[in-house]
């Protein structure tokens, strides 16, 4: 089989490693795989963890920021959850169920 050579929808030459923006949503990511397939050629990026067809794509020489979750410990989590029976304990959820209005 020929290796081809993948390039965006403005023919400007891709691989992993770059930085393309999804035309349809503006989502911007880095290449972290390319395959083919009957279907196309598919980039996958590292923001969503979805491939996108690479005539989908454009270089871009933004910088991706990946946004990361906060890790929680299970004794953080058993905290949070104790801290919340205790404000409900204490009678300080009496005025978010008071009913108002006319009747």
């Amino acid at each position: 089989m020929e290796h081809m050579e993948i390039s965006d929808i403005d023919g400007h030459p891709l691989e992993k490693g770059m930085v393309v923006r999804y035309l349809n949503t503006g989502t911007l990511g880095e290449i972290i795989d390319i395959k083919e397939d009957d279907e196309g050629t598919w980039a996958l990026m590292n923001t969503t963890d979805l491939y996108y067809r690479v005539d989908t794509l454009k270089v871009s020489d933004e910088k991706v920021r990946i946004r990361r979750e906060k890790e929680y410990s299970s004794t953080d989590v058993k905290n949070y959850l104790l801290n919340q029976d205790e404000e409900a304990s204490s009678g300080n959820l009496e005025n978010v169920y008071q009913s108002t209005g006319g009747g």
